[in-house]
């Protein structure tokens, strides 16, 4: 017990390192953990001192890794400049819809970090892993989009060790080839030839990642499938993968080895342990050695190693040793969701009991197995994405035998078969799975989704799943309901004195706000195509909006209209109004549709909705016939959304004398030079003005002239692309709050007192 409560102490103090705003120094802790190490170990009286000491000793460790890792940075002063560098492409090329994405790895001494996330946009000449070039850069630091919910790229590339990003201006390849890159090399032939052999296939993609590991393949329709239906563990080289087929293998060298006299002076579980750590090796190998793969094969190791001495050890022994390994070899680890689910699930499964598991029919135990894996990633799941496949059980009943058992051996079979048929017929298997993953999908009530609960409910949840996966006999077991009770029952409640919210998502170069009263929501604008998945449900979900009132698409550009298919399949919509043509997207689907028109008004819990614009007979461009919204309510700031309305139509809705002054302003068209024109200005003088706008975007929005016309008359700007979404809870007084300053983590740019 002692040394298992070491090594949790000593993970604890990792994690919490995680979740620092700022890097502490490191020298006090490391020298803390020496001086409280020595009298822990060497009198037994004081063993508790040894437990401290290793949670300071972890927290100093991870924040040593984490100082280096932050040191090698972009510089802000290259930031945007058009550098030259000499380099190699280190990993495979993904294409995007806009041209090519890949990681590359700058010579020393050219003052760039180490690895750099590079896209070359428009028509890039073809690119491989291992060539040498020569590029003109414009590199950025690290910046993602920041939303409640969402994902935090930053946090991501952090944990790839990637220190920028740029985008590639011109370049010239160079003689030469990057041995660093030779196994990456090798998986990019593989790659070709699955591509070769499956040309018109419609899930080459997922034959491509369960084999070399590359995801980019996989259409964005399979994607959201796979999530609904929670298998998306299980199209990569997963630990699961890894950890059967080293099983396999294993079991037949033991199955041969008995067999075969000569080798019988070397035992045969040892020669099986030697194959399936072996296998899982080259298998890695073959999945570029992603952190995931890195993290299996070192649990790997440590329970072969563990067999390989013939001792008995625990299996929460054995799982607790793997869970510290990982994290010494990568304290970023515990920034990982994939990481955690996959370690919490193991180990609800090493609770629950493999033997009770195992008792009875065999059905029986898959469907105990399917339990407990359900059970103990139904916290991490809420509590990070606000939903839980509930056909996940059943999906992963029948998808994990057949992916892992059969489509995945098949298709690294068919990477050695001339004849092709061993990757057409794992294509073909795969196939099969996602007919029945479709019928999944379509199951109604599939997708529980809850509000994001607060954070201190994942305590509570822990225990409860605990007790709910104890052995019988265990008192109290029911219990663990009242435990989950936090994360089913909560519901986000609005302070008596706030009328209305409204959250500016920051969803890059585009628009979406939310706009939520005490019982109702409503959308504005939905981003461009990427941000209706990435952004904006993810936000719905986070702040319990999933049921909106309606939808204002407030006009057809892209970067307002683009992700309202994607919100609109997502979210439950009453109704939607825009002045889209009939030919869009979003127009095609069984909702409730009526055009924006100007005089339309509604009224939601005490709050005022009036559409101010277009007027029915309009001629103009798409920009003109932005849908403008005001919302307001008796002794509140009032709030104006306006689209892309240009100078003539900001004059025309002064003119009508309908703009309320001293409130909230949603800057016209992101900022641009000639919107936001003094008669608009001067009719509403706003107190607060919201840009959204995309970080460093091409357009330079915020426009400066635009910045000093607000400056002009005391309105407080807040910038998406430097604070990540923001928030205005609108009452007597208004209460702001951003993404950047809510989350305050180390990795993560928060602006200085005093920037928008």
């Amino acid at each position: 017990m002692p040394q298992l409560l070491s090594l949790l102490a000593f993970v604890a103090g990792i994690c919490v390192l995680q979740n620092q705003p700022a890097l502490p120094a490191v020298g006090p802790w490391l020298a803390g953990a020496c001086c409280l190490l020595l009298p822990g170990w060497r009198w037994p009286r004081w063993r508790w001192l040894a437990v401290i000491a290793l949670f300071t000793l972890g927290f100093g460790y991870a924040d040593l890794r984490a100082g280096w890792r932050m040191a090698d940075r972009l510089d802000p002063v290259l930031e945007n400049q058009p550098v030259q560098v000499n380099g190699y492409i280190a990993d495979l090329p993904q294409t995007t819809r806009f041209g090519i994405r890949f990681s590359f790895a700058p010579d020393a001494g050219q003052h760039l970090p180490a690895t750099v996330q590079a896209s070359w946009y428009g028509k890039p000449p073809a690119l491989h892993v291992g060539e040498r070039w020569r590029l003109q850069l414009k590199p950025k630091q690290v910046h993602g989009n920041l939303n409640p919910g969402g994902f935090d790229l930053e946090a991501w590339l952090l944990q790839q060790d990637i220190g920028a990003t740029a985008t590639v201006q011109s370049g010239s390849l160079q003689p030469g080839f990057a041995w660093q890159a030779s196994i990456n090399r090798a998986r990019e032939v593989l790659r070709g030839r699955i591509l070769a052999a499956l040309p018109q296939a419609p899930y080459r993609g997922v034959i491509v990642a369960l084999t070399v590991g590359d995801q980019g393949g996989i259409p964005n329709e399979q994607w959201q499938r796979y999530a609904a239906t929670g298998i998306t563990h299980l199209i990569s080289i997963s630990g699961l993968h890894i950890t059967l087929l080293a099983g396999l293998v294993a079991a037949l060298v033991r199955w041969g080895w008995r067999r075969n006299p000569v080798a019988a002076r070397f035992g045969a579980p040892r020669a099986a342990l030697i194959a399936g750590v072996i296998t899982a090796l080259v298998y890695s190998l073959l999945a570029g050695m992603s952190a995931p793969t890195q993290r299996t094969l070192l649990m790997l190791a440590i329970a072969a190693w563990g067999l390989w001495q013939q001792r008995p050890v625990s299996t929460v022994t054995l799982w607790l040793a793997a869970l510290t390994a990982v994290m010494v070899f990568d304290p970023f680890a515990a920034l990982s969701i994939g990481f955690w689910l996959s370690f919490l699930t193991v180990g609800g499964l090493l609770w629950a009991g493999s033997a009770r598991l195992g008792e009875g029919p065999r059905w029986q135990g898959w469907v105990g197995t399917q339990w407990a894996a359900t059970l103990a990633s139904f916290p991490l799941l809420i509590i990070l994405f606000q939903q839980m496949p509930l056909t996940s059980p059943l999906a992963n009943a029948v998808a994990i035998p057949l992916v892992s058992m059969l489509v995945t051996p098949l298709a690294l079979l068919g990477l050695a078969d001339p004849t092709d048929l061993a990757l057409r017929g794992a294509e073909r298997l795969f196939a099969l799975t996602d007919w029945f993953l479709q019928w999944c999908e379509r199951v109604p009530g599939g997708m529980l989704t809850l509000p994001s609960p607060p954070a201190w409910a994942w305590l509570p949840a822990l225990l409860g799943v605990l007790l709910l996966l104890a052995p019988r006999g265990v008192p109290g077991r029911l219990l663990g309901l009242v435990f989950l009770l936090p994360l089913l029952a909560f519901a986000p409640q609005q302070a008596a004195d706030v009328r209305y919210r409204v959250t500016a998502i920051d969803v890059g170069q585009g628009l979406a706000v939310l706009v939520q009263t005490r019982h109702h929501a409503l959308l504005y604008d939905t981003g461009p195509p990427p941000a209706g998945q990435r952004n904006v449900l993810p936000t719905l979900r986070a702040l319990g909006a999933m049921q909106l009132d309606a939808v204002i698409v407030s006009h057809n550009d892209n970067d307002h209209a683009g992700g309202a298919v994607d919100v609109l399949k997502g979210a439950h919509a009453a109704q939607l109004l825009s002045s889209l043509p009939p030919e869009h997207p979003a127009r095609q689907l069984a909702v409730p549709q009526m055009a924006c028109r100007q005089g339309q008004h509604w009224q939601r819990d005490g709050v005022d909705f009036s559409i101010l614009w277009p007027p029915p007979d309009l001629q103009g461009d798409d920009n003109a016939h932005s849908c403008v919204l005001q919302i307001s309510a008796p002794g509140t700031p009032p709030l104006l959304i306006t689209g892309d309305i240009g100078p003539n139509e900001e004059a025309a809705i002064a003119a009508t004398g309908s703009l309320l002054p001293h409130g909230i302003v949603i800057a016209p068209h992101h900022g641009s030079a000639r919107s936001s024109t003094q008669a608009l200005i001067d009719a509403t003088q706003p107190r607060w003005v919201v840009f959204s706008s995309g970080y460093l975007n091409h357009f330079g929005h915020p426009k400066p002239d635009t910045l000093a016309r607000y400056a002009a008359v005391g309105a407080q700007p807040l910038r998406t692309d430097r604070r990540g979404a923001i928030r205005l809870y609108v009452g007597d007084q208004v209460t702001i709050t951003t993404e950047r300053n809510i989350r305050r983590h180390y990795w993560l740019a928060v602006p200085a007192a005093g920037t928008p």
